[in-house]
């Protein structure tokens, strides 16, 4: 059977199994969506390894506190966000108090209350899940719930971005004591592939391969959201994307591959908008190996590399050049210390100085061993990945370094230390990554603290710089803006310097959709989901 017709195939006998399609002629009751990465490795974003994951469970678990359109924190579960000025957070920074809306639901009618709170917690701070990272959690002391809708946290430090970590976009979501109690850990319980939520939609049926079905909660505290149905479709082939877009067969890609932003914008009826999130693509560095340890070959690296023109030929213009962490939006943002520049003649002279020699035009060599490296990409993951590699590869080769380009799927690159992760594990040299700093807040500990090499972070680059740590620890540390503002400076400054990684711009992420829809307004610091409960037709 013709590709084309096999999936289309597929959504029909979807849509009628649901009778909820709407009758031809009749209203639009369900948005077939694609995009993000495809096949998901778990529903349960406290035991996922991907991004995605944590967009996808907006539609079902919910936040403490969210990020909406403009970016701001607003009260989800929690009537509001806490601050020093209502009073919920303390005058020394170390006791947070949340005020739980009543009535909230959990989707098997069970009500939420501030034991969910302080089970997720312990959900994520019980060494026997596979949670790749505890940055804010564990400055925890103690947590309560005094009655079932306030919970008091109580922090061992002040820790000034632990609202953005705690229940929000930048942690985990809340998720049941009474479904999840009593499992022992949740790497692989039934609710992974098929969780009970209080969002605004219910997942009904993950086929594996094919498709995710969610359908609206009408327990949902907001009330019931306006579209019945929403249909994630798993197509990993850009391309396929565009087609089934073309062909009808779904409404919208969400963060789709910037390389076909021509054919979208083509497309009669689309809507494209460009939404700038906190996603920054780089060049990444396993500095505990022998060779790219040396901050001569990163720095060379980075000099070899033609960003303008790499920029232009993989994102069609919808990526914006930074030089060290912090994105252009961000809070923290400060025009950077000179950065790279492509410069083939500076990479040339930093390998001679690093013993790694050859003539023009030859793999360089030292010792007899030669300058070549294991480059690992994750083309499901990353859409553009293997464009972005082999670019990259003609430009380090004219500088003397040989890459073999290695390609993995999202689950093995990305997996946690304990599950043998690609990069988790170190076994890697150089690797075409992503990372979200998510929230509106600046820290990103969680990637570059000594402290969180794994299995303890995702400081996936085994990057221990002193000068930096003392700098991001002094930021968690105050709740004074432009102190910690400072601070990330300083950070940016030994990102540049000593290159842990290279960055090669910062994303802003590709929509398509009909224009049939309406209120789709991604967040740029969480999620693409984060108002589903508001779109209609």
């Amino acid at each position: 059977m013709h590709t084309r017709f096999r999936l289309a195939a597929a959504l029909w006998v979807a849509l009628a199994a649901c009778g909820c399609s709407g009758a031809p002629g009749g209203p639009k009751t369900t948005l077939v969506f694609t995009g993000l990465t495809g096949e998901p490795d778990s529903l349960n974003p406290l035991v996922s390894n991907e991004a995605d994951v944590f967009n996808l469970s907006h539609l079902y678990i919910s936040d403490l506190v969210d990020s909406d359109g403009r970016g701001e924190l607003y009260g989800e579960l929690a009537t509001r966000v806490p601050s020093r000025e209502n009073g919920d957070v303390s005058a020394d920074g170390r006791t947070i108090v949340y005020h739980l809306r009543r009535g909230v639901r959990w989707q098997d009618g069970v009500p939420l209350t501030a034991r969910d709170v302080v089970f997720s917690y312990r959900a994520v701070m019980n060494p026997a899940n596979n949670v790749d990272t505890r940055v804010g959690y564990a400055e925890v002391a103690s947590i309560a719930a005094p009655d079932p809708a306030t919970v008091v946290v109580h922090l061992r430090r002040p820790f000034s971005p632990f609202i953005a970590y705690f229940g929000a976009p930048e942690g985990f979501g809340i998720f049941p004591e009474h479904l999840l109690g009593r499992y022992p850990n949740l790497n692989d319980v039934p609710y992974d592939q098929k969780p009970i939520g209080s969002g605004p939609y219910r997942v009904v049926e993950w086929k594996r391969g094919d498709s995710v079905v969610f359908e609206a909660n009408p327990g949902y505290w907001r009330g019931k959201p306006h579209i019945a149905r929403l249909i994630y479709r798993i197509v990993p082939d850009p391309n396929a994307r565009v087609q089934v877009l073309r062909t009808g067969e779904v409404d919208a890609i969400f963060e789709a591959d910037p390389q076909q932003l021509p054919q979208l914008r083509s497309m009669p009826g689309i809507r494209v908008v460009l939404t700038p999130v906190n996603d920054i693509h780089a060049l990444v560095f396993n500095t505990a190996d022998p060779v790219v340890g040396d901050r001569r070959v990163r720095q060379a690296v980075a000099y070899a590399i033609d960003r303008q023109k790499l920029l232009a030929v993989a994102t069609y213009g919808s990526g914006i050049i930074v030089d060290a962490d912090q994105p252009v939006n961000g809070s923290a943002y400060a025009p950077s210390p000179a950065g790279y520049r492509y410069d083939p003649a500076a990479a040339r002279k930093l390998l001679d100085e690093a013993g790694w020699r050859g003539a023009p035009g030859a793999t360089r060599s030292k010792n007899g061993r030669p300058l070549d490296l294991d480059f690992a990409i994750a083309p499901q993951g990353i859409t553009g990945s293997t464009l972005v590699a082999t670019v990259a590869q003609r430009y380090l080769n004219d500088v003397g370094i040989a890459t073999r380009i290695k390609p993995y799927s999202p689950a093995v690159m990305w997996a946690v230390k304990a599950a043998g992760g690609i990069m988790a594990s170190g076994r890697y040299q150089l690797a075409y990554y992503a990372w979200w700093v998510l929230g509106p807040d600046p820290d990103d500990s969680w990637q570059v603290a000594c402290d969180q090499i794994p299995p303890a972070g995702q400081n996936l680059y085994f990057w221990c710089n002193h000068r930096a740590d003392a700098a991001t620890n002094d930021a968690l540390a105050t709740w004074d803006g432009p102190a910690r503002k400072r601070d990330y400076a300083v950070v940016a400054q030994e990102i540049v310097a000593d290159v842990p990684f290279f960055p090669l711009w910062q994303i802003r992420n590709p929509s398509a959709y009909r224009g049939t829809l309406h209120n789709f307004e991604p967040s740029p610091f969480g999620s693409v989901f984060w108002n589903a409960w508001s779109w209609s037709f």
